[in-house]
């Protein structure tokens, strides 16, 4: 796979979701990507992001301030 912005390689990797809320701070840490080799450029696709929305509504339901979650143990 090639970067869009800078046609470097892609490689499978993880990074951490940031998601600022109104009420809350939602980290998600160890999220499945692509990274790009050359400019760190960084792509998620449609599966992991529909788990991501998933995580965040319902991390979002609980009425806390700040959540650190792992990919993989969220449901």
């Amino acid at each position: 796979m090639k970067c869009y912005l800078c046609k470097g390689e892609m490689k499978p990797s993880t990074t951490t979701h940031f998601v600022d809320l109104k009420k809350c701070m939602i980290i998600v840490k160890n999220v499945p990507c692509w990274e790009c080799e050359q400019c760190g450029e960084i792509i998620l696709d449609d599966k992991v992001v529909a788990r991501l929305d998933a995580i965040v509504k319902n991390i979002s339901e609980m009425m806390t301030e700040i959540a650190v979650v792992e990919y993989n143990d969220a449901a």
